[in-house]
């Protein structure tokens, strides 16, 4: 998922941007996203919302590194 050198990444997410507006297709996704995430102890210093993904930005690439990783065995 994430290089080295890289501070963010893009993940799949249940989310439409209309007229500019996030709407998330699944309430319970970002609620369970964000508490995991929160677990987690990685610093977050940005998010963009896009269509169907997120881009999160982490303060240093190891973090981000380290959230690829931890969020790939999450999801298995």
């Amino acid at each position: 998922m994430a290089t080295s050198g890289r501070k963010s990444i893009k993940i799949e997410a249940p989310i439409m941007l209309i007229d500019g507006t996030p709407i998330w297709m699944n309430k319970n996704w970002p609620v369970d996203f964000f508490d995991w995430l929160s677990k987690t102890k990685l610093q977050v210093s940005g998010m963009k919302h896009m269509n169907n993904k997120i881009q999160l930005t982490f303060v240093t690439a190891k973090e981000c590194t380290m959230f690829g990783l931890k969020y790939a065995s999450r999801k298995k």
